[in-house]
Order: structure tokens, then sequence, then C-alpha cells
């Protein structure tokens, strides 16, 4: 985990191995949110994070990418633990 990680209760990555997330071409939600760290305009992204607080570890979220959805937990980050949410498309 990294400087940036540091007072998260929960880290959860949102991860398109096979392409990138393009705004505002795609649909991209992460916990009914659209990412902050994926850049708009030419897609170069694959990668998003979210940080939760505490309160948020051990709840499912839902990760979207247009029409495919997959559902995560939120595991502890004090425990050096992240949850990372693969789409295949």
């Amino acid at each position: 985990m990294g400087a940036a990680d540091a007072g998260a209760g929960a880290v959860v990555l949102m991860s398109r191995p096979q392409g990138y997330f393009g705004l505002p071409r795609d649909i991209v939600l992460i916990d009914g949110k659209e990412p902050t760290d994926v850049k708009l305009g030419v897609p170069t992204d694959s990668v998003t994070i979210l940080r939760l607080a505490a309160a948020d570890i051990g709840r499912p979220l839902v990760a979207m990418f247009n029409q495919e959805r997959i559902v995560a937990r939120a595991w502890p980050a004090a425990e050096n633990r992240i949850a990372v949410a693969e789409l295949t498309y």
C-alpha cells in the first residue's frame, strides 16, 4: 500500500486488464459513483482505486463497466489487505 492509502479503512481496486476505462464513452462506476482518478478523453487508465472508511469494511460493493458488473467485499487495510474487482470484458 502506498502513502495515499494511509488512513483508509479499506482499499478496493477495480481493474480491466484487457482494456481501458474511457470516460465519458463508457459507464464506469465503483460503489455507485464514477471514479475521480480515471482521466476523461482518450482511454489510458485500466485501474481505479476506491478508499473507504473503516465503517465500510466487510460490506459488498458493486464495480460496473458498461454492462459488466461484479461484486467485491472491502477488507481491512490495517491487515495489509486490498480487494480487487477484476473485469474480464
